[in-house]
């Protein structure tokens, strides 16, 4: 899998070097706000209850906290790895995969993808997503939050309405800022001028929530310049007036070159645990969350609180909100008995048809190019001889590929520009599907690690080709809809914890545990027009790696597929290998979609409210009605800003009570 790979890369070559230098960060202490449960010290009463400490709910704690009197619990499955050398240093994220702080869920075998299961990473620990990303931050066109408001019957959600919360979250660093400047980089990286573009009006300066730009090596650079070359245009802010053409990557980094998730961001100590002027905050940290606890008033179910693990439970005098994320949100509403029937210990106390439906996800796939070793990659970067130094930039000065997140640039193309005469001859054929929410909005993103990135493993390597760059395929507007459903599995129980015991001591057969767990099937490539449109896609990206190749500073030969191997005449031998090969880039959105009643599909309304259900609201990536062509974390995070708003007016001079 993509991500696997680009572990591979990163982690192993600078182990050695994070390992000696890991002392220098520990794991943040648990203090009073930010622990795991204890059963003496903790209230059961709050006024929120937000379910999941990831992306969205540590922006919803903080903003429902600057109310003083209100309380806020926060129930996170994972711990806080904020102080973790792997969730400072920007090129650390890939160590994380596949171990306990992901929750290293799968995709059931892709019948349209050769039955294959596909890894999907979540972030387990605080921060959750964005904690673990890429941190590239990339908001998508203006019509795709014009869409939610016109096409899914979101009043409110248009792009006007919704830029001033990308503003008030964002805490945009002008790279030509002086270092002596409150703003201004806390680094030695030199400003760029020619790269280093964005439109102020578009960027917020005061929000927590920091992006900046930094690591821009010579090979991104080169392969900037040669996309210009090959006639695209040079966006100057992929999150300004236009996402069109190609364009350094923005990302959510802080002055000083480490990540800022959400957790970082939102729920710092002046936050949790409150105090002064703010609401208290409580972070219970691996407080896996079971269900969510319903009464029912006048035949409406109400949430009035969760139980997470070891049978413990509270209560919101409030509202419960559910930020578990993509899969973990609709799959605890299925399991606290609100959607569909999945069980018959589970009795379903509101039929919403829509809950796990409606998933959209990117889909792509990649071309890996064997370059010289004078071409500047992650390989040639983490060479031994090279380490030490890389470790010394980043250590001393902030600066060097340490602080690259890999993929530091991307172009944004639409199909009618790329392509011309397949959408002519699919609008021919009555086939073609506009996917794209309008006509400044991209169809296809291809992105630029300078690294191999590929399906395969490294066996494929040899002495002649050690040195590789990546272009990888995006598919931005799928017309294949997915779904995430549920399954009770059973967890070992701790008999000397637990009272339901018969009276000669031996094990009740009620005494049996199950945890809800998601299934995801991401029904890949169902429609064929995706994997025409990928196949173009494709073809687009190796007519620019052709061009790269004759920049000296890039130079790179087609190594996978190979043109040998898979011919861009042959459609037949290019949908294959697409279905061998293609794999999520972990956007999926949609599951606990945002939409009017009469929309089936259709879980929360505009106010994020779950229909049919009082006190209860999603707020997370679930909510977003259709997967933007652009990357997901910008939008989460303002989804939480706008909630938060929607929350505080919604209670403004009222009572609470249980």
């Amino acid at each position: 899998m993509i991500q696997d790979n680009i572990h591979t890369i990163t982690a192993s070559a600078i182990g050695l070097g994070l390992a000696a230098l890991a002392y220098q960060y520990s794991k943040t202490p648990e203090t009073l706000g930010r622990a795991t449960w204890n059963e003496e010290r903790d209230e059961k009463d709050y006024d929120y209850v937000i379910l999941g400490g990831g992306t969205a709910g540590c922006v919803l704690a903080s903003r429902l906290s600057e109310d003083p009197n209100v309380s806020v619990l926060v129930l996170e499955a994972g711990e806080d790895m904020d102080q973790d050398i792997n969730t400072k240093m920007p090129i650390g994220y890939p160590k994380l995969f596949q171990t306990k702080h992901d929750w290293q869920l799968k995709t059931v075998p892709q019948t349209h993808a050769e039955r294959r299961e596909m890894d999907h990473v979540r972030g387990k620990m605080l921060g959750g997503c964005s904690s673990i990303n890429a941190m590239q931050y990339t908001r998508g066109p203006h019509s795709d939050y014009d869409a939610w408001e016109t096409e899914f019957g979101n009043d409110g959600w248009s792009y006007k309405n919704v830029l001033p919360y990308f503003k008030k979250a964002e805490g945009f660093h002008d790279p030509s800022l002086d270092r002596s400047h409150p703003m201004g980089p806390r680094t030695s990286r030199v400003y760029d001028p020619e790269y280093d573009t964005f439109e102020a009006e578009y960027h917020g300066t005061e929000g927590p929530w920091r992006q900046s730009y930094h690591h821009c090596s010579r090979t991104t650079k080169a392969i900037i310049k040669a996309s210009i070359d090959f006639g695209l245009p040079h966006t100057r802010d992929p999150n300004g007036s236009s996402i069109l053409g190609v364009a350094r990557m923005q990302t959510t980094l802080n002055a000083d070159a480490t990540r800022c998730s959400t957790s970082k961001a939102y729920l710092r100590p002046e936050v949790v645990p409150g105090g002064g002027g703010r609401g208290k905050v409580r972070v219970v940290l691996k407080a896996h969350v079971e269900r969510i606890l319903f009464e029912t008033k006048d035949g409406v179910p109400t949430a009035i609180g969760a139980e997470f693990r070891d049978d413990k439970d509270v209560h919101a005098r409030r509202e419960v909100l559910l930020s578990a994320g993509v899969f973990m949100s609709p799959a605890l509403l299925l399991g606290s008995g609100i959607g569909y029937h999945i069980d018959d210990s589970i009795p379903v106390l509101h039929s919403l048809p829509g809950v796990g439906e409606n998933m959209s996800d990117h889909v792509g796939m990649s071309v890996v190019y064997a370059c010289p070793p004078t071409t500047e990659t992650m390989h040639s970067a983490f060479e031994s001889t090279k380490l030490p130094r890389a470790l010394y930039q980043y250590f001393v000065h902030g600066t060097g590929p340490l602080t690259s997140q890999v993929m530091e640039a991307a172009c944004f193309v639409r199909l009618e520009d790329i392509a011309p005469e397949f959408v002519a001859r699919e609008k021919a054929n009555g086939t073609w599907q506009e996917r794209a929410s309008g006509p400044s909005a991209p169809h296809i993103e291809i992105l630029f690690p300078a690294c191999y990135v590929d399906n395969d493993d490294f066996r494929r390597m040899d002495d002649k080709h050690t040195n590789f760059y990546t272009l990888l395929v995006v598919l931005l507007n799928p017309a294949s809809r997915g779904r995430t459903s549920a399954r009770l599995t059973e967890v070992p129980v701790d008999k000397t914890k637990w009272t339901k015991t018969t009276k000669d001591g031996k094990m009740d057969k009620e005494a049996r545990r199950f945890k809800v767990e998601p299934v995801i099937d991401s029904n890949f490539l169902a429609d064929e027009f995706d994997i025409r449109a990928l196949r173009e896609g494709m073809r687009f990206a190796r007519r620019l790696g052709k061009r790269m190749q004759q920049d000296p500073v890039l130079a790179g030969v087609e190594y996978v597929p190979g043109e040998d191997s898979v011919s861009s005449e042959d459609d037949a031998a290019m949908d294959n290998y697409i279905r061998q090969k293609c794999t999520t880039f972990l956007h999926s959105v949609g599951t606990c979609s945002m939409g009017p009643k009469s929309n089936r599909n259709a879980v929360v309304d505009a106010r994020l409210k779950v229909h049919g259900v009082n006190r209860l609201r999603v707020v997370d990536a679930s909510a977003i009605p259709k997967v933007i062509a652009g990357h997901t974390a910008a939008a989460t995070v303002m989804v939480a800003e706008r909630a938060a708003d929607l929350i505080k007016e919604d209670w403004a001079g009222k009572t609470a009570a249980i």
